[in-house]
C-alpha cells in the first residue's frame, strides 16, 4: 500500500525520514553512497543522528530550480511536478523524489532526481541510479531521469529504466536492516 504524506516543514520531513528507508539510505545500505555508511543510516534511525549540511548541499538546494528548468529545456515533452510529499510503501519504504514527470495532463509516471556536483563521478552516478531505482520501486514507476549539474555549468541527463533484480536486492536489504532498527527501538522503549 502506498501512502502519501504532505511535507509541511523541515521538522516534519526529518521526523518522517526516521520512519523508514529512503533513497539515500538504501544507497548507503548497498554500499554505493560516497557520503554515508550503513552505520550512519542506523544512527539516524535509532539515535536521530543527522548528517551536517555541507556548503555544496546548501547551494545544491538553491540551484535545484535552475537545474530543473534546464532539464525542461532539453526534455520539453515532460510536465514537471514538484510533489513536496513523502511516499511510504508497506510501512517502511520511503521516497522523497525531487520531481515527478508526466506527459501532458496525465498522472506522474517517471522520477526526476536532481544532483549538484563538483565532479560527476562514477560513484555519484551510481548512488543517484540506486536512488531513482528505489523511488521507482516505492512509487511503482517504470523509469526516471537523473539530471546533474557539474561545476555549475555542465548538465548531465541520464535515463534510468527500472531494474527488478536490483530492486529485489535493495528491498531485501532494507527489510533485514529495518528488522535490526526495530529490535533496537523496542529495547530502547523498555529502558
Amino acid at each position: 500500500m502506498l501512502e502519501e504524506i504532505n511535507i509541511t516543514s523541515l521538522k516534519t520531513w526529518r521526523t518522517m525520514r526516521r520512519s523508514g528507508i529512503g533513497g539515500s539510505d538504501i544507497a548507503a545500505l548497498m554500499g554505493v553512497n560516497p557520503f554515508a555508511t550503513a552505520e550512519d543510516v542506523y544512527r539516524s534511525k535509532v539515535e536521530g543522528y543527522e548528517t551536517p549540511e555541507t556548503e555544496q548541499m546548501r547551494i545544491g538546494k538553491r540551484i535545484e530550480a535552475f537545474t530543473v528548468r534546464e532539464f525542461k529545456r532539453l526534455k520539453p515533452e515532460f510536465t514537471i511536478l514538484n510533489p513536496k510529499r513523502l511516499y511510504k510503501r508497506d510501512g517502511i519504504f520511503l521516497a522523497t523524489p525531487d520531481r515527478l514527470l508526466s506527459v501532458g495532463n496525465s498522472e506522474a509516471h517517471a522520477i526526476l532526481e536532481i544532483k549538484n556536483a563538483a565532479y560527476w563521478s562514477k560513484d555519484k552516478r551510481t548512488m543517484a541510479t540506486y536512488q531513482v531505482q528505489w523511488y521507482c520501486f516505492v512509487l511503482g514507476m517504470k523509469f526516471g531521469y537523473i539530471c546533474a549539474l557539474e561545476q555549475g555549468w555542465k548538465l548531465h541527463v541520464q535515463p534510468i529504466v527500472r531494474d527488478e533484480e536490483l530492486i529485489e536486492r535493495m528491498r531485501d536489504t532494507a527489510q533485514m536492516f529495518w528488522e535490526k532498527v526495530s529490535e533496537k527501538a523496542e529495547v530502547l522503549e523498555k529502558v
